[in-house]
């Protein structure tokens, strides 16, 4: 049996908690949830991009991690629905994905590339759609801009004296545009990530074209505009902008994330983020930054599927757990001096207590 050379063998590291992940939560969405296979695929990608993005807060703690957001109630709602086709806006995102990728190879420009991407996306949308907002293709947006952010914050921000700080590469930018063009255009709420946005590439200090800050600048008008039309100028509005007042909002906003992950997962993600701002405050300040973002809307919003419209700040809650998780692990081998490292896997084989008690729920429901 040939031998995996060193490269197949760290792309295996890389992607296999990832990949495993996505695989075990597309087929419990298939069997338990009864979803069809063209939606349980897209719900299994944004788990993939997700735990992809958690893959350097452990092997272990981020498969336990992806399979908590898979199974946390706000997540599993978007299951079910019997037989369906593919979603035209789905179908719609892939043909510009790879229109981007062909022109970007072909012309050796990745500036037409993201661009005639991006057209041909609002060329469909535009005429086959209109302004329903798919949550299907929101989730795996904001899952794979998360990983991006990541991804590139870590690769520029290294905890110091570990890595040497790298310039980030052309597909972290070029995919942060493109992700934020499409899913700015589909569901104006992913504009609320454009400060974190900018932040990232700012500490990233990415040396950006002109053309590069115009688009973004531009994406973030239209979803600025797009933000006003759908829930500043109706009337009623459903947003009441001084709600983020009223005590009681707060408590609510904490029940929500309480009824997903229990009163654990606050204590998790406060853990997370104090650990996260502490040996890596560049990405413990664009997290918060998008979670303070995701807050302020979940304060003033008074309409329904609020935890849906929230699902971004369910991501970077689990990130921060997930990153808690790894931290008390390493704390534990610190303490009893273990040069192996397993007592890091085995705190976060005590993770897969989550995923375990809301399968449990499910399967009771």
């Amino acid at each position: 049996m040939p031998q995996l050379t060193a490269g197949r063998r760290q792309w295996l590291r890389q992607w296999f908690p990832a990949l495993l992940t996505a695989a075990v939560a597309w087929l419990l969405m298939l069997t338990l949830g009864d979803t069809p296979v063209a939606r349980a695929s897209g719900l299994a990608l944004a788990i993939l991009g997700v735990t992809a993005g958690m893959r350097r807060m452990g092997f272990v703690a981020s498969i336990a991690g992806g399979l908590t957001l898979a199974l946390c109630p706000v997540f599993w709602s978007q299951t079910g629905g019997g037989q369906s086709q593919p979603a035209t806006i789905v179908i719609a995102a892939g043909a510009a994905v790879l229109v981007m990728l062909a022109a970007t190879r072909l012309l050796k420009r990745s500036e037409y590339g993201i661009g005639l991407g991006i057209v041909l996306f609002l060329v469909i949308f535009w005429s086959q759609i209109g302004t329903p907002q798919s949550l299907r293709l929101t989730g795996m947006v904001t899952a794979w801009l998360l990983y991006l952010l990541v991804d590139m914050i870590l690769l520029t921000n290294p905890r110091p004296g570990i890595k040497p700080a790298r310039n980030p590469k052309p597909w972290h930018t070029g995919g942060l545009l493109f992700l934020f063009a499409v899913g700015t255009i589909n569901d104006p709420l992913v504009t609320l990530l454009a400060p974190a946005l900018l932040l990232a590439l700012f500490l990233s200090y990415a040396k950006l074209p002109a053309w590069y800050w115009l688009g973004l600048l531009v994406t973030t008008a239209v979803g600025g505009y797009l933000l006003l039309r759908a829930y500043v100028s109706p009337t009623p509005s459903p947003l009441e902008f001084w709600g983020w007042r009223e005590a009681a909002r707060w408590i609510e906003l904490g029940q929500l994330v309480i009824a997903q992950f229990s009163i654990f997962g606050i204590v998790l993600g406060v853990i997370g983020l104090a650990r996260l701002s502490r040996w890596y405050p560049p990405l413990g300040t664009v997290t918060m930054i998008a979670y303070a973002a995701y807050i302020f809307f979940g304060l003033t919003y008074r309409a329904s599927h609020r935890e849906v419209l929230l699902f971004p700040m369910i991501i970077i809650q689990v990130m921060w757990m997930t990153y808690a998780v790894n931290t008390i692990g390493q704390w534990v081998n610190k303490s009893l001096a273990d040069e192996s490292g397993r007592w890091i896997h085995i705190v976060s084989l005590g993770y897969f207590l989550l995923p375990a008690f809301l399968l449990l729920a499910i399967l009771r429901s």
